[in-house]
């Protein structure tokens, strides 16, 4: 029998180099757009805030209308008397159509609060950041009625500070704070006068506080109507369409 060989003494080799990065083995596969757009939370929130807002426009044009139902027969009650049941009907419309643009106020004002935190998280987060504002701070500023006015606008323009800028974006970011801060101002002017027409016995001054009440709503359906598309400029989920060119063919 052969005797057993004994152990080979390993070689040893050089250590082996590539003119380019080599592109077998484990290839980490980057991230698509595709991916990154299923998981930003900022679209359903848009359409959310937009739900919430076209709700809200319609539930206060209709309040709008029943005041100024209210306010037509409280005129006309001045001079000729009504029969008590159109007047406790149009009461209790007042009372109804009131609580109802209540909610979707509220509604409307929690969608914002939300959508406000992921347009900021979106943005830090793109520039590879964390949004410094705690969560609780980013709702009180973006949900308190009379602090948002404020509030609203500078967590916004603190979060287009990251970042490219947009100047579109940010022409309609103001636009949205004026109006938003006269549509404020005309509520408070009309809770004023609902409360000095609560505290008198005045006809005038009560007819006057239900005009202003009135006018709150129609102003109030038509700026959340107004907002939407804005918002959703800001928010960057406008989608465009592209109009056709006209030429002129010579016949």
């Amino acid at each position: 029998m052969p005797a057993p060989r004994g152990p080979r003494s390993a070689r040893r080799r050089p250590t082996p180099s590539y003119a380019s990065t080599p592109r077998w083995g484990l290839v980490d596969v980057p991230r698509t757009e595709s991916v990154d757009a299923a998981a930003d939370p900022v679209p359903p929130t848009t359409d959310a805030l937009t739900r919430a807002l076209r709700l809200a426009a319609l539930i206060l044009a209709g309040a709008g209308v029943v005041h100024a139902i209210r306010y037509v027969v409280a005129v006309v009650n001045r001079t000729h008397p009504i029969p008590m049941w159109i007047d406790w009907l149009s009461s209790i419309a007042v009372l109804v159509f009131g609580v109802m643009a209540l909610v979707a106020v509220v509604m409307a004002t929690v969608a914002f609060g939300r959508w406000v935190r992921q347009i900021r998280r979106r943005r830090y987060a793109s520039a590879g950041f964390v949004d410094p504002r705690p969560t609780v701070v980013v709702y009180l500023l973006s949900m308190v009625p009379l602090v948002n006015v404020v509030g609203a606008l500078w967590l916004l323009h603190e979060a287009a500070r990251i970042g490219p800028p947009d100047p579109r974006a940010d022409r309609v970011r103001v636009r949205l704070a004026i109006a938003w801060g006269l549509v404020n101002a005309l509520a408070l002017l009309a809770a004023g006068y609902r409360i000095a027409a609560w505290s008198t016995t005045s006809l005038q001054l009560d007819a006057d506080a239900l005009a202003l009440v009135t006018l709150v709503f129609g102003v109030s359906a038509v700026f959340a109507h107004w907002a939407v598309r804005r918002l959703e400029i800001i928010a960057g989920t406008l989608e465009t369409v592209e109009r056709p060119v006209r030429r002129l063919v010579a016949a």
